[in-house]
């Protein structure tokens, strides 16, 4: 059987309040929490489908905050599945804390998507650039800094790389340079998928090699071009785009071998 070695940050009990703050729906988490709470309780997984339970607790929600359901279902539907994965008590035990400053919660959906769809100015005669085109990539839209540019037909990945702004081994050791983790570069060993809030349309299409990793990796099963799952080695940029980079991953391949047989000597 093949085998995955899991990096990062991957325990979801001790991430409950923040596994999701990239979601639109992670601000009303603290009523969302509330109320899962106390349907879990009385919850029968025989008589009530989970989907319909999830609807429900999302209805309540919103008529009490006076949002619209279509907010709510996301963020509700994370709630439950923490409860699946990691016990009721745990998410009991969670603070149930908004993890988003007040300038961002004031965010208006059409705002975020707005944001999202931007691309950079190429200066007034942009139109006359080809391939010295720069974009930027957001990887958190919770912190205004946390952008890095890069190059019209480049990866992700290598983008990230020549981003020297913050000690980024220090802050994750998956990060020996830049905030996007890497390990082998060439889709071999799944350290650098990344997920996309906006602009995929803007990333170059899967092609074979990243279409069958990125499914034997278990991120995404998908045969879509542009997906929402990419590995950033792989996904080349035409345009600004969006990200939120997951606080593990699994490796795959020869570094997983090499930790493997270093084990052994030891």
């Amino acid at each position: 059987a093949k085998q995955l070695l899991m990096q990062g940050h991957y325990e979801l009990k001790e991430q409950i309040d923040s596994s999701h703050t990239f979601l639109y729906g992670h601000r009303y988490w603290p009523q969302v929490k509330k109320t899962v709470e106390a349907f879990a309780e009385s919850y029968d997984a025989d008589n009530v489908q989970l989907s319909d339970r999830i609807l429900e607790v999302a209805r309540q929600t919103a008529t009490s905050l006076k949002l619209d359901v279509s907010l709510l279902v996301g963020i509700t539907a994370i709630a439950f599945m923490t409860i699946q994965q990691a016990g009721l008590a745990a998410f009991k035990n969670a603070s149930g804390a908004m993890l988003l400053d007040k300038k961002h919660v004031k965010k208006s959906p059409a705002q975020i998507l707005s944001e999202r769809a931007k691309d950079d100015s190429q200066g007034l005669f942009g139109f006359l650039k080809t391939i010295d085109k720069k974009w930027t990539v957001t990887y958190d839209e919770n912190d205004a800094a946390a952008t890095y540019k890069m190059n019209h037909d480049q990866d992700m990945a290598w983008g990230a790389s020549d981003d020297r702004t913050r000690n980024w081994r220090e802050i994750d050791p998956r990060r020996p340079e830049g905030p996007i983790p890497v390990e082998c570069r060439s889709a071999s060993c799944g350290t650098c998928w990344v997920g996309v809030l906006g602009g995929a349309e803007k990333l170059s299409d899967v092609a074979v090699r990243e279409g069958k990793k990125i499914k034997e990796f278990g991120y995404i099963d998908t045969t879509e071009p542009k997906p929402l799952i990419r590995l950033a080695c792989q996904a080349k940029t035409y345009g600004a785009v969006s990200i939120v980079i997951p606080p593990w991953n699994g490796v795959f391949g020869k570094y997983l071998k090499s930790v493997r047989e270093s084990s052994e000597i030891e």
